[in-house]
């Protein structure tokens, strides 16, 4: 525009550019005006992101995994659900991560999927087992562990000194008393045991305490641990969590497996789980937790869209009878 440049060149008032130039003040404004509403036009329009993310959901779960930086998003954004911090799918919290600056990619790993075969179909009816060396001072103690496979509920553990097959019998037959029991005190059902074929899982005593209760034993073939993959992970896990503690005896290492135990079982979600903990697969109800989370996470996207939306009069809330009808 002339004004602007006479004005750039000049050093001069506006007013003083336009009286030099015989343009009209009125003219000038009307000028600048019409010139804004044509870049305006120019623009291409946003489109409303009905279901983006509120700015205080974007909050929520940066100040989530800020106090949590041990946890993937994937397993955040179900626990946020769990725990009504903010409701939205895991896919969102990475984007929200990423934004962040706060999402930290880990390397692939390749994995051994199991055959349908090979898995467990209900709770107690494949139960893993294995030891795991622990050093305390300067003695060695075994930790033995029986797992279900179904729910990755650790069933018992024992902090043993030797593992002969006297002791892992009285471990075994420790577990095999928390299964439930009909009216007249008989068990309900009987898991199949895999173990590896280390001494004391192929020793006479144990044999005869599986025979006894009428239990099958399937020891998994030599060097091929990934076929008791799951009691592995599970031991890898444990071990990670005694390595953050400062243990000096017996009695502080059982203190430490007792606490991890119970937050393995009954807080930890795992990802083969749909993100839930052991135990509501093992003696609760998966699928009520599945419906909590879909009811939290539907109301949640009808209060986005109409905050996104601007709506000026709320519609109906989602679990009133009328929005049903």
């Amino acid at each position: 525009m002339e004004v602007e440049q006479a004005k750039t060149r000049s050093q001069m008032p506006v007013l003083e550019s336009l009286r030099i130039l015989g343009i009209a003040r009125r003219t000038y404004y009307r000028w600048r005006r019409e010139r804004a509403w044509e870049q305006e036009r120019r623009q291409p329009l946003k489109p409303v992101q009905v279901f983006e993310a509120l700015p205080a959901e974007k909050a929520a779960v940066k100040s989530y995994a800020l106090a949590h930086p041990e946890i993937r998003h994937r397993e955040l954004a179900w626990r946020m659900i769990d725990e009504d911090v903010a409701y939205l799918s895991s896919s969102t919290v990475y984007r929200i991560l990423c934004e962040q600056d706060l999402m930290c990619r880990r390397p692939g790993r390749r994995k051994r999927y199991r055959e349908e075969h090979e898995k467990a179909a209900f709770p107690d009816h494949i139960w893993g087992t294995d030891f795991m060396y622990l050093k305390i001072g300067k003695e060695q103690y075994f930790l033995i562990a029986f797992i279900d496979e179904y729910s990755r509920y650790l069933v018992h553990w024992e902090l043993m000194s030797t593992m002969d097959g006297n002791r892992i019998s009285t471990a075994a037959q420790a577990a095999l008393e928390t299964l439930p029991r009909d009216a007249e005190g008989k068990v309900l059902v009987q898991p199949i045991i895999r173990s590896d074929n280390g001494s004391g899982y192929v020793s006479k005593e144990f044999g005869g305490l599986l025979e006894f209760h009428g239990l099958n034993h399937h020891r998994i073939r030599p060097h091929c641990p990934e076929e008791n993959g799951i009691m592995e992970r599970a031991n890898r896990t444990l071990r990670e969590s005694i390595d953050e503690h400062e243990i000096k005896s017996r009695y502080d290492a059982e203190e430490a497996l007792r606490n991890i135990i119970d937050h393995y079982n009954h807080q930890r979600l795992h990802s083969a789980l749909n993100y839930k903990a052991p135990v509501v697969y093992y003696r609760g109800d998966p699928d009520q937790i599945d419906e909590q989370r879909r009811r939290k996470l539907s109301q949640a996207r009808h209060r986005r869209k109409q905050t996104n939306l601007g709506t000026r009069q709320p519609t109906l809330p989602m679990n009133s009878p009328d929005s049903a009808a």
